[in-house]
């Protein structure tokens, strides 16, 4: 990692030509992004969102998460016929009905002791972009930020790059939605990767086509999480193979197309290194061994699995899925205790119930919440260090294990979205971004 250096020098690239001068400037068009910059842009600000892909979707579409997690309320015995209350809607639930309406999510899924859908990628996307639309949103895809600018510790804008080469986009306010914390990272904000630098594992998603979904169904059960049978042939496929298959508890979704499910089983670790994503050369080992894995995995289920004899590997996510990279240290942190104690905050500004589901060795921890939820406070997404900017996404400020709860989709949506809500305040009534009060956020978010 020393061979990599975020620059943070002050105005170094006064040179460059300023291309845009925004109200809100938007990085990242992931969950938290896309539902930032529609609710900044609904309000009549003048935003701009910037997304290194030619899409919106983050990990969800890029790395194929497939699934809206996070939604509903865990319950104490899940045989499918609990209710399943949501907790989080909001800017959560419009996305998710317009997904539904174009045919994009499944039904219903069992996961544990909760519920999920799973999403169509390619759905996810018009989706996304029809929202930015109707708000007035200006999108520039294939855009990344290579420096920022500032005086002190107050940021003013950012240096960007594209096939055009680099340019200047100045923002009266700044919302980091890159998951890896780049903008705060680069102004000099403090943050920490993962627990010592120890990160979860990065997964690579992908399909199975042209099962046979009665015969799959029948033999896999109800929940996505693989049972006890199913894992035991993992570790008898792998003395066969004679190669290690690293993960042996995985999980399987539907998809709308009944004849395909969603694969979400490989592990990616280094027997000598801590992997963390922002590092390009760990990146790099990161998807060739995932491609390897997957291979592996598919060989798994066309021999081993009913219904699989016929099939064939459909789609792969376009990069591994990162689950965490870099938590920017904010006002407050979440703790792990905040969790696994179900805390409640006056500037709670959305509930989750999803479990600890840390991913690191042959089996994800999970720690369920049952019939209870915690509050992540609005200061949590406040960065500590740095002046109008808000950070929202896997990036926000939290522990290691209060992260692999705190990161899903659902939790995501509503982080951009009173992100955009508190820097609708701030710059209505004039005040810093650190001078924003989360108690107002958490009112407008709750009407």
């Amino acid at each position: 990692m020393n061979k990599w250096k975020l620059e943070t020098k002050d105005n170094i690239y006064n040179e460059l030509e300023t291309l845009f001068e925004v109200d809100v400037l938007v990085v990242g068009g992931g969950p938290a992004g896309v539902a930032a910059s529609t609710t900044c842009g609904e309000s009549g600000l003048n935003t701009l969102l910037i997304e290194r892909y030619g899409f919106c979707g983050g990990s969800a579409v890029a790395g194929m998460s497939a699934t809206i997690c996070g939604v509903y309320e865990t319950v104490e015995d899940n045989s499918g016929k609990a209710e399943a209350k949501a907790i989080v809607t909001g800017f959560t639930k419009r996305f998710m009905d317009k997904l539904d309406k174009k045919n994009g999510l499944t039904d219903l899924q069992i996961y544990g002791n909760t519920y999920v859908k799973a999403h169509e990628a390619r759905v996810w996307k018009q989706v996304a972009d029809e929202f930015l639309e109707e708000a007035n949103v200006k999108t520039l895809y294939h855009c990344s930020v290579v420096g920022v600018i500032k005086e002190g510790m107050v940021l003013n804008g950012v240096v960007v790059s594209s096939g055009l080469g680099l340019g200047i986009i100045k923002a009266k306010r700044i919302i980091d939605c890159s998951g890896d914390g780049i903008v705060a990272a680069m102004a000099g904000n403090e943050f920490h990767c993962g627990l010592n630098g120890n990160v979860q594992n990065p997964t690579i998603i992908f399909k199975i086509s042209n099962i046979d979904s009665k015969k799959f169904w029948e033999y896999y059960g109800t929940d996505t999480i693989c049972h006890d049978e199913f894992t035991e042939k993992l570790y008898e496929a792998e003395k066969k193979y004679n190669q290690k298959l690293p993960r042996k508890k995985i999980w399987v979704f539907k998809a709308i197309n009944d004849s395909e499910i969603f694969i979400n089983a490989t592990a990616v670790h280094h027997e000598t290194e801590q992997l963390n994503m922002i590092n390009p050369e760990h990146f790099t080992y990161s998807e060739k061994e995932a491609r390897k894995q997957m291979e592996l995995y598919f060989r798994f289920f066309k021999e081993y699995i009913p219904g699989c004899e016929q099939s064939y590997i459909g789609e792969v996510a376009c990069e591994v899925g990162v689950r965490q990279t870099r938590s920017i240290k904010g006002v407050y942190t979440l703790t792990n205790e905040d969790v696994e104690k179900c805390r409640k905050f006056e500037d709670g500004i959305v509930k989750s119930s999803w479990p600890i589901e840390l991913h690191k060795g042959e089996r994800p921890k999970l720690h369920w919440l049952i019939k209870d939820y915690y509050e992540i406070p609005f200061r949590c997404l406040q960065p500590s260090q740095v002046e109008n900017l808000l950070v929202a996404g896997r990036c926000l400020s939290a522990e290691h294990e209060a992260l692999a709860s705190a990161r899903v989709t659902a939790q995501c949506f509503e982080y951009g979205r009173a992100a955009g809500i508190g820097m609708i305040l701030s710059l209505k009534e004039n005040y810093p971004s650190s001078q924003i009060d989360g108690r107002k956020v958490k009112k407008l978010m709750e009407r």
